[in-house]
C-alpha cells in the first residue's frame, strides 16, 4: 500500500508515496498526461519506461514513487527505488544506469509541487539521501536542489553530445571542407547501397528487439560492449517498455534491409523537442561496407527536422564518429540530496571524495589528457 503524508491545507495539494508495483501500473493514464505537461522531462521519464525498468530490475517492495495531486489530479512525480550501497539506504531514479537522462516530472503550471515531492519524501522513513546521477541542464531535479531543505551536492556527471536539428546539408556545412569532403563520398556510398529504412509497428516489437540485441552481441563480439546488454533483464525492459512507446509515439524502432536482409536494428527515443539516438545493433558486413554512422545520422537528422525538433541528441559517450559531426557537448550533473542527519551527508561526502579522486587521476594521465585534447579539437573543429 502507499503512504499517505498530509500536507499543508494551505496547498490544496496531496501526496504519498507508492510502494507496489500495481500502484504504478495503475498510473499509466495519468502518468501520461502529467509527461505530455511537464516540458522538461525526457523519455527516460515516461511511464512505459519507468514502470518496464521497475517490473524488470525491482525487488517487490523497494519502489518509493512520491505522487502529488491537486483535487485528484496528477500534478508531480518523482520515479524511484530503495537501493541499498554499502551501509546506506539510498533513493535511486528508475531507469538506472541504462537511461541516459534523470529527472522528476512537475506540470509546468505547478511549480509549487515540487516542494511538496520533497516534504512527502521526507515524511517517510528508511531512506538517507536521493542520487540523482544524470540531470540535464534544464532539469526540474536542478530547481528541486535549489530548494531542498537538507544538503544538496551538484558533481559534474556524463557528458551528451548533440546536433542542432538541421537538414543534411547544413550539418555538413559546420564541418571543415576537407571533413565534409569526405562525408558527402561516404554518404553517396550510403545512397548507392539502397538501404531501405520502415519503422517497426508495436505487434513487431518483440522480434525487432530480438534481431537489435542478436546484431548488438555480433557487432561487439571480441571488443568488450555493455554487459548489462547481455541480461534477459535487459531485454525484457526494452520489450515492455518499446512496445508501448513505439505504439504511442515515444520511441521509433528503425529496421535498416538490403537484399531482403535486416541490417540494423535502431531504436530512437521521442521527446518534446528531441530526438535521440538510443541503441541500435549493426551486422559488422555492413560496418565494413561502409560508414554506418553516417547512414544512421542521415536518417535520424531528417526525422528531427521532419518532426520539428531543436535537436539531435546522441546522448552519451565520447565514440569517435560523434565528433566528425561538430556536436555541441552538454555536460550533467550528479545531484544529491541529502536528508537532514549524518548519514546522508557521510555518503554525499564520500561520493564527493571519489569524484576528486578520479578528477585528479583525470588531470595527472598523459593519454586522458590527450582523449581530453582530442575532444576538444574535434568539436571546434
Amino acid at each position: 500500500m502507499g503512504y499517505a503524508a498530509s500536507l499543508p491545507s494551505v496547498d490544496r495539494l496531496e501526496a504519498r508515496v507508492l510502494r507496489t508495483h500495481a500502484e504504478l501500473a495503475a498510473l499509466a493514464d495519468e502518468w501520461d498526461r502529467l509527461y505530455a505537461v511537464s516540458p522538461r522531462a525526457t523519455p527516460f521519464q515516461t511511464h512505459a519506461w519507468v514502470s518496464a525498468w521497475a517490473r524488470a530490475y525491482v525487488p517487490a517492495g523497494e519502489l518509493f514513487v512520491a505522487e502529488v495531486r491537486r483535487e485528484a489530479r496528477l500534478v508531480a512525480a518523482a520515479p524511484l527505488f530503495r537501493d541499498r550501497r554499502g551501509p546506506w539506504r539510498v533513493l535511486a531514479p528508475l531507469g538506472g544506469a541504462i537511461s541516459d537522462h534523470t529527472d522528476v516530472l512537475v506540470a509546468a503550471d505547478e511549480p509549487g509541487a515540487l516542494d511538496a515531492l520533497g516534504r512527502v519524501l521526507l515524511a517517510e522513513p528508511g531512506w538517507q539521501v536521493i542520487d540523482l546521477p544524470d540531470v540535464r541542464p534544464d532539469a526540474v531535479a536542478r530547481a528541486w536542489a535549489d530548494t531542498w531543505p537538507g544538503r544538496a551536492s551538484r558533481l559534474p556527471a556524463s557528458t551528451v553530445l548533440e546536433l542542432p536539428a538541421l537538414p543534411l546539408p547544413d550539418l555538413l556545412d559546420r564541418m571543415p571542407p576537407r571533413t565534409a569532403k569526405t562525408m558527402r563520398r561516404k554518404l553517396r556510398k550510403v545512397e548507392q547501397a539502397g538501404i531501405e529504412v520502415r519503422n517497426v509497428p508495436a505487434d513487431e516489437v518483440p522480434q525487432a528487439v530480438g534481431r537489435l540485441l542478436r546484431l548488438h552481441e555480433e557487432q561487439w563480439a571480441g571488443r568488450g560492449g555493455t554487459p548489462e546488454h547481455r541480461t534477459e533483464r535487459f531485454r525484457d525492459h526494452l520489450v515492455t517498455a518499446l512496445t508501448r512507446m513505439v505504439d504511442d509515439g515515444t520511441a521509433v524502432l528503425a529496421e535498416y534491409s538490403s537484399a531482403g536482409e535486416v541490417r540494423v536494428e535502431q531504436i530512437l527515443l521521442l521527446g518534446h523537442d528531441t530526438v535521440s539516438y538510443y541503441l541500435a545493433g549493426i551486422s559488422p558486413q555492413l560496418r565494413q561496407d561502409m560508414d554506418t554512422a553516417a547512414l544512421l545520422v542521415e536518417h535520424d537528422a531528417g526525422l528531427a527536422v521532419q518532426r520539428g525538433a531543436e535537436r539531435y541528441s546522441m546522448l552519451r559517450g565520447l565514440e569517435d564518429y560523434k565528433f566528425r559531426w561538430r556536436p555541441e557537448p552538454v555536460v550533467q550533473e550528479r545531484v544529491l540530496l541529502s536528508r537532514p542527519g549524518p548519514g546522508g551527508l557521510a555518503y554525499g561526502a564520500l561520493v564527493r571524495a571519489r569524484a576528486a579522486a578520479v578528477r585528479r587521476v583525470k588531470e595527472q594521465a598523459p593519454w586522458v589528457r590527450e582523449l581530453r585534447d582530442r575532444a576538444v579539437r574535434r568539436i571546434r573543429g
